[in-house]
């Protein structure tokens, strides 16, 4: 062969092969560059499920942690009201025992003939049988002066009489018309249950103000 011939094939061969290099070296770093975004965004990818994952537990923990500290406020709020309500009752149950101190004072009968005047004025007088327990019984009553007070706020002639049946209250007094129809509990008992709830109001409001 001819060394121009030779030449001419080495430039060929040799530009051929620098060539082939230069491709092969583009495709290589074109692949790393590749790799590396798939690397990148690989990573982006596990860093947003991490993130989302901590986010879903964080919200999980949050979620638990309102649910605990709701129920510790509820817990905390029936315990106080739990209180108060013990509060109130015991103040109610301490004017229950002073009234039944009253009841064996001076001072209970005209209050005793009040109640039951009030009761006959609510029935509207008439032939009336008041029932008492068995202290009351005993005591020195003025009926017909009773009996002519409801007469005169009535305007029906009224006639009172001790019933023989007696009642369980600490005092005051059940009167009732002769038929036993209608009656008008009296008692201190009735009167407390009557005025159970303004008088729970007024003591929260002594006590918790």
């Amino acid at each position: 062969m001819e060394p121009e011939a030779q030449n001419m094939i080495d430039r060929i061969f040799k530009g051929a092969q620098e060539s082939a290099e230069s491709i092969v070296d583009q495709a290589r770093k074109s692949a790393e560059i590749i790799l590396e975004r798939q690397r990148e965004l690989a990573r982006q990818k596990a860093m947003e499920e991490v993130h989302s994952m901590l986010k879903i537990h964080e919200n999980r923990i949050k979620s638990i942690r309102e649910t605990v500290f709701a129920e510790a406020r509820r817990k905390a709020d029936w315990m106080i009201l739990s209180e108060k309500n013990n509060a109130i009752a015991s103040v109610l149950e301490k004017v229950e025992k002073k009234l039944e101190s009253f009841a064996q004072s001076k001072e209970y009968v005209p209050i005793l003939e009040g109640l039951i005047v009030n009761a006959g004025v609510a029935l509207g007088g008439g032939k009336l049988q008041v029932q008492l327990n068995e202290r009351d019984s005993s005591l020195p009553l003025s009926l017909n002066t009773l009996a002519k007070t409801i007469t005169e706020k009535t305007g029906t002639k009224t006639q009172l009489e001790i019933s023989k049946e007696k009642i369980e209250a600490v005092g005051g007094a059940i009167v009732k018309r002769i038929d036993g129809k209608i009656l008008v509990d009296n008692t201190f008992e009735a009167i407390i249950k009557r005025s159970e709830k303004n008088l729970r109001l007024k003591i929260a409001e002594i006590l918790f103000k």
